[in-house]
């Protein structure tokens, strides 16, 4: 009868370690920042229950994944997806979507929520591969428009009108 050799137990993988990480600090600062919402006097929910909820959730699933990573587990694709953990990694795509980000959070303010979030979205596009200019740029305003109109009118939310303001 033969035994089985002894496993031998895979070290803590940094990129899963830096990963938990984030999501815990992103949880500590959601948490942060809805003790900062003002409570409502007479409302028994108020305007931090979501924040507190989705800030507690994301807290604590940084912590699980935290514990499991430097214990040792990783993070593998599934079998669904058609990966290849070897292949060198390709960081236009989330750059491009980083970039939008950041310019339609700059230009925000100054041409409004409409055209900053329009290019976010045209980014998005952008990077997942469409090349057709025009009719991304049309889907992104439209997209822009109703979220706008949504949040606004539906939601009762301020947000900024920029260089559309009279016309919104």
């Amino acid at each position: 009868m033969s035994s089985s050799p002894p496993r031998v137990r895979p070290g803590v993988s940094v990129p899963d370690l830096l990963v938990a990480l984030g999501i815990t600090v992103i949880g500590v600062l959601l948490l942060v920042g809805t003790l900062s919402i003002p409570f409502g006097i007479n409302a028994v929910v108020g305007p931090r229950v979501f924040p507190l909820i989705v800030g507690s959730g994301t807290l604590l699933l940084g912590l699980i994944m935290t514990a499991l990573t430097l214990r040792g587990d990783r993070a593998e694709p599934s079998a669904e997806e058609d990966t290849d953990p070897d292949a060198p990694v390709d960081l236009s795509s989330p750059g491009v979507i980083l970039g939008g980000f950041l310019l339609g959070s700059v230009l925000l303010a100054p041409l409004g929520f409409v055209i900053g979030t329009a290019i976010m979205y045209f980014s998005v596009a952008f990077a997942f591969g469409e090349r057709r200019y025009g009719l991304m740029a049309l889907v992104s305003l439209i997209v822009a428009l109703v979220t706008y109109v949504v949040f606004t009118r539906g939601l009762g939310l301020t947000l900024p009108a920029g260089l559309l303001k009279g016309i919104l």
